[in-house]
């Protein structure tokens, strides 16, 4: 007599049920619409309800999350300049450690300073993002964008002035700030991917080749700080 064939035990599993979506998720989408939105418009040029469209939420849900504008800039901001500062420091303290009181090679601490701002460049659409929103934050002459500059950066420029015024003492400290100021300026241009270098070259360069841009900017710059002053 045949045996009874057995059941298949190769089952296929039975689908599993869709993820129902959190709130939290909705929160990211806003600061990721945002990011984007901010980094193309400038803060002024964004609207909530364009952020709202963009990550597909209404516009109640923003202001549930982040209660104002003002609130949701400073958020999706922050999440790219507190890393950036953080990053920067702990370099700055490992080499002033390294050197043991020696003042710091010039190139190397404008190495130091680009580095982290580099790094974001190359870490994809969303590193990119927050170099634009950060190269619109420095022409915001608002009361809001002055509080946040100097919230996030006036402690970490200053470490900054002084290592390089340590590197360059034939400079006076006036001289210093202006030339620190010259470095800000040089590079959040640079890496704020305005296409403009494609032009310029008639297609000869790539402005998003941002490790070439890091090495082009450190002698570049290091000339520039070691320059006579204006007679």
């Amino acid at each position: 007599m045949p045996a009874t064939p057995k059941a298949s035990t190769d089952e296929a599993p039975a689908p599993k049920a869709p993820r129902t979506p959190r709130k939290t998720d909705g929160r990211e989408a806003i600061l990721r619409a945002a990011e984007r939105l901010f980094a193309e418009h400038g803060f002024e040029g964004c609207s909530l309800r364009a952020v709202a469209d963009l990550a597909k939420v209404n516009q109640g849900m923003i202001h549930y999350f982040f209660k104002s504008k003002d609130a949701l800039f400073l958020e999706a901001y922050m999440r790219g300049g507190q890393p950036l500062v953080d990053e920067r420091m702990r370099l700055l303290d490992a080499e002033e450690a390294l050197q043991e009181g020696r003042p710091i090679g010039l190139e190397r601490l404008i190495e130091i300073f680009l580095t982290p701002a580099v790094a974001l460049a190359l870490s994809g659409a969303r590193g990119r993002n927050f170099l634009r929103m950060q190269a619109h934050l420095q022409l915001d002459g608002t009361r809001f964008g002055s509080k946040l500059r100097s919230s996030l950066y006036d402690d970490s420029s200053r470490r900054f002035v002084r290592a390089f015024a340590r590197s360059l003492p034939e400079l006076s400290q006036e001289q210093v700030a202006w030339r620190f100021i010259f470095v800000l300026g040089t590079y959040q241009y640079v890496l704020a991917d305005t296409g403009r270098l494609e032009v310029i070259s008639d297609g000869a360069s790539n402005g998003r080749e941002f490790d070439k841009a890091l090495r082009e900017m450190i002698p570049f710059l290091a000339a520039g700080m070691r320059a006579a002053g204006p007679a």
